[in-house]
């Protein structure tokens, strides 16, 4: 957490994939392919908050299921040509309050470090 300032880490996790249908919540190393995002997330120390931005219910239940929140993303911001932006600023605009700085983790990114 930085001090004063509110961060958001979004996981877009899209159940509609063209060459790999769920790949999203395909196990890999005994742990959903988006569930490494979430660790990574949870062990930064500049992470407030957590959200998996998902239009399938099967991607949401595995979310859920490891402790995460889930915004359900509209069909139109889940297509092929949809932009990371639209859907990082659609996670945004459920919220109450607002943060000072998002982070996009792309779950299909897993090996990365927490520093």
């Amino acid at each position: 957490m930085i001090e004063g300032l509110k961060v958001l880490a979004v996981i877009p996790a899209r159940g509609g994939s063209k060459g790999l249908k769920h790949k999203n919540i395909r196990m890999v190393a005994g742990v959903p392919l988006l569930g490494w995002s979430v660790k990574v997330a949870r062990q930064s120390r500049f992470v407030d908050d957590i959200v998996v931005s998902t239009e399938d219910s099967s991607i949401a239940g595995v979310a859920r299921g490891i402790g995460c929140s889930v915004v359900e993303r509209p069909e139109e911001y889940a297509t092929d040509d949809a932009k990371i932006e639209q859907v990082a600023l659609h996670a945004l605009s459920v919220f109450d309050f607002a943060y000072d700085y998002v982070v996009i983790l792309q779950p299909t990114c897993p090996m990365r470090r927490v520093s």
